[in-house]
């Protein structure tokens, strides 16, 4: 150890006169500290400007992968836009079809009821078509009938009708308070909304049609549906 720490002389020698210039005091440890700073001194700088060496490396590459993403999630965003209008698109046709549909079943039901009118036409006389009775949700009871003339003499076909309820236990009740009246050339749409107050309910209707003479011409009865 006393190697380290014992002082030595260095004498610097002057190059021309070959005599001592200038000496002075060493230690060994000395010596070795300098040179082990000397070294250590790289490595440090190396150790402080990596991490920045390697921070300017990823500064472009965070910039392309946020560019990309980016464009990324701009690409997505069209596609949804896409998306949704293909749907919006989808559903304005399904509803054009769905409009279309029912516009044609109830031409479909329109040819088939005209159909029928005309063929009654070829009979004499009053007929009737689509006569039914419901009972609708509020209570109340729908007669609905469609009176056709058969014949084309005479031109106008007059008179009166009523409509009778009735029911198992025999009760049976006009549903209005005086005869109605009918006139018509070729056919004509009835249709009557009842409300019912009795304490008995009736499971079917009684239809009458009188002529002009007060003359029974013909009688009908049909169950009420939805009871």
């Amino acid at each position: 150890m006393s190697f380290w720490f014992k002082s030595r002389q260095v004498v610097v020698m002057d190059a021309h006169g070959g005599k001592p210039a200038r000496n002075f005091y060493v230690r060994s440890i000395t010596v070795l500290l300098f040179l082990v700073l000397l070294m250590a001194v790289p490595f440090a700088l190396g150790a402080w400007f990596a991490p920045f060496h390697s921070i300017q490396e990823m500064i472009p590459e965070n910039l392309k992968l946020k560019r990309q993403n980016q464009e990324l999630q701009r690409k997505l965003a069209d596609v949804n836009t896409l998306n949704v209008l293909k749907d919006e698109q989808i559903d304005s046709l399904k509803e054009q079809i769905g409009a279309q549909e029912r516009e044609v079943l109830g031409l479909t039901k329109e040819l088939h009821m005209f159909k029928s009118i005309l063929a009654e036409r070829k009979g004499k006389g009053i007929q009737i078509l689509a006569h039914k009775a419901d009972w609708q949700s509020d209570g109340f009871l729908l007669w609905q009938a469609l009176f056709v003339k058969g014949g084309s003499y005479p031109r106008y076909l007059t008179g009166t009708y009523q409509v009778f309820a009735l029911d198992e236990q025999g009760h049976r009740q006009a549903l209005f308070t005086d005869e109605e009246r009918y006139r018509f050339e070729s056919h004509t749409a009835l249709d009557k909304k009842i409300e019912w107050k009795e304490m008995w309910k009736p499971t079917k209707l009684e239809l009458i049609i009188y002529n002009y003479r007060k003359k029974e011409v013909l009688k009908q009865t049909i169950p009420i549906q939805g009871i």
